[in-house]
């Protein structure tokens, strides 16, 4: 398999389709991520093409010293980071009703119980990860989700990696306790009805 740096090489060297590779690599895990900083998968569909037009102007930007995954999610954090940013002002100002959760599951014809329980508790995880802190989500999200080391998140956000490992540890901590307070309150909406 061809590397990330001979695919840019080769698109720097005027081989302009052979982008295309890197849009292969990589456009599901950008989506999956920015999917999971705003929880509406058709905008992050939208913010992952915009993330790719980002990387293609950039590309000269690139120094083959370091790692393109690095590289690419550096660019997605901050274009996602803008978009939740524009986003706030947007609906301060309008008074638009809060993001949900687009489902994005189809649901087998085998196990359809079990199918919908998943859904149902993925909608919980999204809504609980879309009430942290933007750093402590954005921290979790690469670490568990996307699996990137310390170092690797280290070089996408500047942070420290003792800063990372605090980040992580008061966002678990916040998400069991919001998944644990949602529960809670689903309890009690059940028994006044």
């Amino acid at each position: 398999m061809i590397s990330d740096d001979d695919v840019i090489l080769s698109v720097l060297d005027g081989k302009v389709q052979n982008f295309e590779v890197i849009i292969n690599r990589y456009n599901l895990r950008i989506i999956n991520f920015v999917n999971k900083m705003i929880s509406d998968y058709d905008e992050a569909q939208n913010i992952t093409q915009d993330i790719f037009l980002k990387l293609y102007e950039n590309l000269r930007k690139y120094k083959m010293e370091g790692s393109f995954k690095t590289f690419i999610f550096t660019i997605a954090r901050n274009t996602t980071l803008n978009y939740i940013k524009r986003s706030k002002r947007m609906s301060f100002f309008s008074q638009m009703p809060s993001r949900h959760c687009v489902d994005n599951y189809i649901v087998s014809k085998d196990e359809p119980e079990k199918d919908l329980e998943k859904k149902e508790k993925d909608k919980e995880l999204m809504s609980a990860l879309s009430e942290l802190k933007e750093n402590q989500r954005l921290a979790l999200i690469l670490k568990v989700y996307l699996e990137m080391s310390y170092n690797e998140i280290a070089d996408i956000t500047s942070w420290s990696i003792p800063k990372i490992e605090t980040l992580i540890s008061r966002a678990k901590g916040n998400l069991k306790k919001i998944l644990q307070e949602n529960k809670n309150s689903i309890v009690l909406n059940v028994r006044r009805k």
